[in-house]
């Protein structure tokens, strides 16, 4: 003789906004607060309302993503603009005996600044915040070995500064927007 299982009888009741089961009893959703017992007017208000704050959370988070994105190629750019000066030193000062010591720091720095930019989708301020001092602490060391810097060498440290100024500004912006929405 076979022992089968009869079929359960009870339906299961979802909630109409976020479709976690509910009991029958249930006057609101436990999840999300929908209002199960309420009349179509609440229950349609509260769906409303919960679009809403969906598309402005979505808004949001893709506001959110491409300050991410966009300070993040800052600091890509950055470390390509540290190579490519490191490579063309190289080359201007190939005949000087101290060429090495010159061109170094800067193909470093733009290896540092390639991991900034990878590790800036996680912890964007403290990227740029160290990104900041580990230029000045090698602009200022270089400056003591060659205290005879140009205009123009001035002129990019103020630009490189610059966008490392934009790139905290921004990232202390995301921090606000992660730390009220707990979203992210």
């Amino acid at each position: 003789m076979e022992n089968k299982i009869a079929p359960s009888t009870e339906t299961i009741l979802r909630c109409d906004a976020c479709f976690t089961e509910i009991g029958t009893d249930d006057v609101y959703c436990a999840n999300c607060g929908y209002p199960t017992k309420g009349t179509a007017a609440e229950q349609a208000k509260f769906i409303s309302k919960k679009n809403r704050v969906d598309v402005a959370t979505m808004e949001l988070t893709q506001r959110v993503t491409k300050s991410l994105n966009k300070a993040g190629r800052t600091l890509y750019y950055l470390s390509g603009l540290f190579i490519l000066g490191g490579i063309i030193a190289f080359f201007k000062l190939k005949d000087d005996p101290e060429v090495l010591g010159k061109v170094i720091p800067y193909l470093i720095l733009g290896v540092v600044f390639l991991l900034l930019g990878e590790y800036s989708k996680k912890h964007t301020l403290a990227c740029f915040i160290s990104g900041l001092c580990l230029f000045v602490i090698v602009q200022v060391l270089n400056l003591f070995q060659n205290p005879d810097l140009n205009l123009y060498s001035f002129l990019i440290m103020a630009l490189v500064i610059g966008f490392l100024i934009m790139g905290i500004k921004s990232a202390i912006e995301i921090e606000k927007i992660k730390k009220h929405n707990k979203t992210f």
